[in-house]
């Protein structure tokens, strides 16, 4: 099945905005690697903001549906707190990983794009409220404070797996999530 103009060109501008960074690519270079006219462009997407936002929206969908599915299969809530450790690991060992899109796409448009920055902001509260619920069904005490805690391990465990080019760092940050539970949690 053959993709659509619009598919190919969330798709294309999704991977060199995370390959190359958002300000650093141009309509022109999306055209291209598309293989679209540039109608096809404007008649789906008013800017490259507009087109940034559907790719990082799509790929917001795609990454909370595998952390939905990583929640399903696990045996219970703090088993699967364990499961978004190894989705993210799991993640960080793809080729070309930069770290993660979202604080990437946040710290290239910081102070720019609301429309971004909102979306960015939408995908790191739904992951924090999925620990906060993990947290709270494991019976924590204070599952929000809990769920920061998780989230600040999950964010800081992908970052620095990228600047080491190492997934050692989410299984660290992994080891680090049980010790948490286990305090947290009767």
């Amino acid at each position: 099945m053959s993709q659509t103009a619009t598919d190919r060109l969330t798709g294309t501008a999704l991977r060199l905005f995370q390959e190359k960074g958002f300000a650093r690519v141009g309509i022109n270079e999306i055209i291209r690697e598309a293989d679209v006219a540039r109608m096809s462009l404007y008649n789906n997407f008013g800017s490259k903001d507009d087109l940034a936002l559907a790719a990082y929206s799509a790929l917001s969908r795609e990454r909370q549906a595998a952390m939905d599915a990583a929640i399903a299969a696990a045996s219970g809530p703090q088993a699967a707190i364990i499961c978004l450790f190894d989705l993210a690991e799991n993640l960080a060992a793809r080729p070309g990983f930069r770290g993660c899109a979202f604080i990437n796409l946040a710290a290239q448009t910081a102070g720019g794009d609301e429309p971004l920055l909102t979306l960015v902001r939408a995908h790191k509260t739904a992951l924090r409220e999925r620990f906060i619920g993990l947290a709270a069904r494991s019976g924590a005490a204070d599952p929000a404070a809990l769920g920061r805690q998780l989230l600040a391990l999950w964010d800081g465990a992908i970052i620095a797996a990228f600047l080491e080019s190492d997934t050692a760092p989410i299984r660290a940050a992994r080891a680090a999530a049980q010790t948490l539970i286990g305090e947290a949690c009767p």
